[in-house]
């Protein structure tokens, strides 16, 4: 990414008229310490210029509490806004508080401060412990039982499968590498994230796989018939290499998912009501004991884990869906068990619950590179009373 192009993704954005999938290019390139100072120094050069003025009612609840955010940065660069009016200094201010919130992962209904960082108390017998988000971590079994740890593994041939090279690639991806010859059996390998981890993986016939916390992929060494078959659980990206006589299919909690080529996210925890199929691009037919069903992009298919029956949303937000790739969480709508089991995949904690549970419905973005601290501040200011035993969180009415 250029600073031009930067730029530009930032006008888009003060605009209201940036897409989804460049939004998250930004936010994207906001979680690289270079890009996201790159930003900062846009914002404070802007401050002068008023470039953001025309959104300036976006978001008049949260002025006041950014604008002393805002100020002790500008102290602490030692620059001073031009403001020929009050009110044109509140127009240039409230487009900047916007471009922070989106730098911040904060929203209206949040108060999420990032540069705060503070030891998180556990009883630990007085020591300040606190406990790290979760990283890139996953486990490969191979075809004979045999593990290997995939955040310890040295970058380059870490296995070999029949005639195919495992490579971690220096990105730290996992790549299947086909070798001259044939296989004589199938050797189903699969790729395990535990809770804390998350993990990608290109698979033999190049069809890339992001593996969210707590789950997993089933899949052969090298695709030799003629339907390409995985088998998950938890929640796993897709974006399949095209192959219009080989088509893809997934297995999730007993729902069928089959496609030639397209990008799509399913959701299959177990502990969740709902197995979620959510189509990005192409088209993917979900077939469930009950029935089946054709998915256009934009759409979003909910096969209940109890009973199979299948029911179709037809506007899912797509952000919120595809937010835990782009190394956020998105709360919202959330009640509260939602959010608690995503912190409780992320950062591989329990959650207890004391009392009457709170009824709060949660809004806005954070990032999951984040200590749990800063999440603790977070639930806090929502009016979540909550505390540390040991590795439990503990959430009173």
């Amino acid at each position: 990414m250029t600073s031009e192009i930067l730029q530009q993704l930032l006008d888009e954005y003060a605009m209201g008229t940036i897409s989804a999938a460049d939004r998250q290019r930004l936010l994207a390139a906001l979680r690289d310490p270079v890009w996201s100072g790159k930003v900062a120094d846009c914002l404070l050069e802007d401050l002068h210029t008023g470039r953001y003025d025309v959104v300036a009612e976006e978001l008049p609840d949260v002025r006041a509490r950014l604008h002393q955010q805002l100020a002790e940065k500008m102290k602490a660069a030692e620059i001073t806004p031009v403001a020929p009016s009050r009110s044109v200094f509140q127009l240039r201010w409230t487009r900047v508080a916007a471009a922070l919130l989106l730098i911040g992962g904060v929203s209206a209904a949040i108060y999420f401060s990032t540069l705060r960082k503070r030891p998180l108390e556990k009883n630990t017998g007085g020591m300040a412990v606190n406990i790290a988000p979760g990283g890139h971590k996953a486990m490969l079994t191979l075809a004979d039982g045999s593990t290997i740890a995939l955040d310890d593994a040295a970058k380059g041939n870490i296995a070999q499968q029949g005639n195919v090279q495992i490579l971690k690639l220096g990105n730290g991806q996992l790549a299947y590498q086909q070798q001259p010859g044939t296989n004589a059996a199938t050797l189903w390998n699969t790729v395990s994230t535990p809770s804390g981890g998350d993990y990608q993986v290109i698979l033999p016939d190049g069809t890339k796989a992001w593996l969210n916390a707590a789950s997993a992929i089933v899949f052969p060494a090298a695709f030799t018939g003629k339907e390409r078959q995985v088998t998950v659980r938890g929640e796993v990206y897709f974006e399949v290499a095209q192959s219009a006589n080989h088509p893809f299919s997934v297995m999730a909690n007993g729902v069928a998912i089959k496609v030639l080529g397209t990008s799509f996210n399913i959701n299959a925890y177990n502990e969740e009501r709902y197995t979620k199929i959510t189509l990005v691009t192409g088209s993917v037919k979900v077939s469930t004991s009950n029935t089946d069903q054709l998915l256009t992009p934009g759409q979003q298919a909910l096969a209940n884990n109890k009973d199979a029956t299948l029911s179709i949303n037809a506007h899912p937000d797509l952000e919120q869906v595809l937010a835990w790739k782009n190394g956020l969480f998105n709360f919202n709508g959330a009640d509260i068990y939602t959010v608690m089991r995503q912190l409780e995949r992320w950062y591989n904690i329990q959650v207890k619950y004391e009392g009457p549970v709170p009824d709060v419905i949660f809004k806005g973005e954070m990032y999951k590179n984040v200590n749990f601290s800063d999440v603790m501040e977070m639930l806090k200011a929502m009016g979540v009373k909550c505390r540390m035993e040991g590795n439990v969180l503990v959430v009173s009415s």
